[in-house]
């Protein structure tokens, strides 16, 4: 079984469409926040679908995975049409072990403008033994045209109570006793399950996330530190803030002073703008993060 923490309600949903005689739809489509476990969820849905009992269906023949190609400089590009082609076809060939054939895409917010047209094409002539599976952080980055044409589900951040006791579940009190408090509000299991596992990969983006959930405290010489360190790296400086985004709602959440909230509003306005012009613009990013810093 895939260790997945969290999303019950989800999980039991969609183990009740895959055991249905009929599936009320040939396309779904898995929304939320990166590192929040939708991958996981997918797979686990397709693995169901096909017979596998929730077993990691990766190496099974009538199951085919497609993400974001790495390019030769490290970072990740788009979905290419070639590789939704590709599924086209895996997809037009009857199944070998099951009733089924399933494909899963993940990060679909990446697919090409041709691979988003590509993908409408199968969307809009399904076949009787074929499921599409998408996963998305950026769900308003598909095209209103695909995403019309799939059941949509959402998954929330997990409870700071189940992640807790899922990390507890995979790895030993004392690891998960050492996680900042931010990481459990999160509730990302993929982001805390990345920081427990990967420790020294993973110490650069935690002494960022440390210094972003205390950005009020810093001096304004180590802010203008931050941000030029931030901005070497582009790709991982949007993740970065986009767990930062999640944080802090979790934080205004609890927060009872009205001033405080009203702070708090307006300077998720500034940091979302400036998250999505790094992410759409050429923009100097140092000029964009400096902004956002400032505005604190």
């Amino acid at each position: 079984m895939m260790n997945i923490i969290g999303h019950a309600h989800t999980r039991a949903l969609l183990k009740n469409i895959s055991s249905a005689a009929e599936l009320p739809h040939h396309a779904f489509l898995l929304s939320g926040p990166e590192g929040i476990g939708k991958a996981l969820v997918g797979k686990e849905f397709a693995s169901l679908l096909l017979g596998y009992g929730g077993m990691d269906p990766s190496l099974r023949q009538d199951f085919l995975c497609i993400g974001r190609e790495e390019k030769k400089s490290g970072k990740h590009g788009n979905i290419s049409v070639e590789a939704i082609r590709e599924a086209g076809i895996f997809l037009s060939r009857y199944p070998t072990e099951s009733k089924r054939r399933a494909v899963l895409i993940e990060d679909a917010e990446e697919l090409s403008e041709s691979a988003q047209n590509a993908l409408l094409k199968f969307l809009e002539e399904p076949n009787a033994t074929s499921v599409i599976i998408l996963t998305a952080s950026r769900y308003g980055a598909l095209r209103d045209t695909v995403r019309s044409r799939m059941f949509h589900l959402v998954l929330s951040p997990v409870s700071e109570s189940v992640l807790r006791q899922g990390l507890l579940d995979l790895f030993p009190r004392t690891q998960v006793d050492s996680l900042e408090p931010f990481f459990l509000s999160l509730g990302c299991p993929g982001l805390a399950v990345e920081a427990l596992s990967n420790a020294g990969e993973f110490s650069k983006r935690r002494e960022a996330l440390r210094s972003l959930f205390r950005l009020s405290a810093l001096s304004l010489a180590e802010r203008m530190a931050l941000s030029e360190r931030l901005s070497e790296s582009v790709s991982d400086t949007i993740r970065l803030f986009e767990w930062w985004i999640l944080g802090l709602r979790s934080l205004r959440r609890h927060e009872k002073d009205r001033k405080t909230i009203a702070a708090l509003f307006g300077f998720f306005e500034t940091l979302d703008a400036g998250t999505r012009q790094l992410r759409t613009t050429n923009a100097n990013p140092r000029l964009v993060i400096d902004k956002i810093f400032l505005s604190l």
